[in-house]
């Protein structure tokens, strides 16, 4: 076994048991009844309409929706972090008082995050002493790995020894330019934010309870690619359960599909569960989730460190992609995940990514004249959630008729697009 991969492995571990240990103790959302009994745990469900499920280690608490009077949730406190640190990104002094205020609503995680940002990016003298940094005469010192060293030393050093960021929803393991990474994980909450915003009622999410690892790399040499050109991917559960990409170019401001890979562990970790036991390149309905992964991918936007969402990206430059010369809807309904987008570099795989996209995006549009989006939502929680998979069937009896129907009005729409 090599040392990276014992080290690898070390991390996973680390980070299991920690979060495990965090889990087991976590009461940090309150649900107040209407007879006034506050209870804490985490709440597993918070849009469940029906009833709560309220995690107490490893007891589950059920409270009937009508029963609550409020709730005050670790979600809200980490949207609310999230939102102020874009609006107020240009006060230095109000980027110092969220660490504060991180802290104070229960979310260390992002309160050590943000001071590792305003460390990294104004040389912050408060952020350096909540980090517990001592100046040495070349500046602030870094601890990594038992040693103290300067911001230089630092980036050199995670090559050897890799850094392990922890937010809330999400950590990201980096082997470089830290201040880079320290965005990049900071965008992934905000990713998580989006998600639980646009899709949580609908699909009945839960609450990521335990960060998701994504894994970084600083290029795309080092990247350990699974086709024969590096793409990022992500490896669900019961597997390594981590999102892998690199960064790219000569002055990267994000690593390549950041958000696709960060959307696809939202997927399986609050929506679908472990995936395929034997495979760990199998997936429950790839298109679908391609498809989902590749939306969020374009519709986070803004400087690194201040991602939001906003209207889907490119969508001519998507559009014209999708257009492949005589591609149908039914030819990417049972795509495998490594064999329909990862294997083969070549025209048509890249279409086949295109028109996932903008097949999920066209379904969701909500001026879409066959009003699919709710259908389409409930497709997406029988396909994925209940692990019904990829069947035609099924989506022609969610839908209410069949993909090969859309087709037409489909590919109208994406010469719409197109054309701008």
């Amino acid at each position: 076994m090599s040392s990276s991969f014992a080290t690898f492995l070390r991390t996973l571990m680390a980070l299991a048991i920690a979060s495990f240990a965090a889990a087991q103790d976590d009461a940090r959302d309150k649900v107040t009844r209407n007879d006034g009994k506050v209870l804490t745990g985490r709440v597993l469900v918070p849009d469940a309409t029906d009833e709560l499920i309220l995690l107490q280690g490893g007891k589950r608490v059920r409270i009937p929706r009508a029963d609550v009077r409020e709730m005050s949730l670790v979600r809200d406190a980490v949207r609310e972090f999230c939102e102020r640190r874009v609006r107020q990104r240009g006060s230095t002094k109000a980027q110092e008082f969220l660490i504060d205020d991180a802290v104070a609503r229960g979310l260390p995680g992002l309160a050590k995050v943000q001071a590792t940002w305003l460390a990294l990016t104004e040389d912050d003298e408060k952020a350096h002493t909540f980090l517990g940094h001592r100046k040495g005469p070349k500046g602030w010192l870094w601890e990594h790995e038992g040693r103290a060293l300067t911001r230089e030393q630092l980036d050199v050093a995670l090559g050897k020894q890799p850094m392990t960021l922890v937010g809330e929803r999400f950590s990201l393991r980096c082997d470089a330019d830290l201040a880079l990474n320290t965005a990049a994980l900071l965008d992934l909450e905000h990713l998580g934010v989006a998600w639980f915003a646009r899709y949580g009622e609908a699909l009945q999410l839960r609450e990521v309870l335990e960060p998701m690892l994504v894994t970084t790399y600083r290029t795309p040499d080092v990247f350990p690619k699974w086709g024969f050109r590096p793409m990022p991917y992500y490896v669900p559960p019961p597997h390594e359960d981590v999102g892998k990409t690199f960064y790219a170019g000569s002055a990267p401001q994000r690593p390549q599909k950041m958000f696709f890979v960060g959307t696809q562990a939202l997927l399986y970790h609050t929506l679908i569960g472990d995936a395929d036991r034997r495979d760990a390149r199998d997936r429950v309905c790839a298109w679908l989730e391609i498809g989902l992964g590749m939306n969020m991918e374009f519709t986070m936007q803004g400087d690194a460190g201040y991602a939001v969402p906003g209207p889907l990206r490119a969508q001519d430059l998507l559009a014209m992609q999708a257009l492949g010369t005589g591609y149908r809807l039914n030819q990417i309904t049972h795509l495998p995940m490594y064999g329909g987008f990862y294997l083969m570099d070549d025209a048509p795989t890249a279409t086949n990514w295109t028109a996932s996209t903008m097949f999920v995006a066209w379904l969701l549009d909500d001026e879409n004249p066959f009003k699919t989006r709710d259908a389409f939502l409930r497709y997406v929680r029988e396909a994925l959630a209940e692990k019904k998979g990829d069947s035609s069937s099924l989506f022609d009896k969610a839908m209410g008729r069949r993909i090969e129907d859309f087709d037409e009005p489909w590919r109208a729409w994406l010469a719409k697009k197109k054309a701008g």
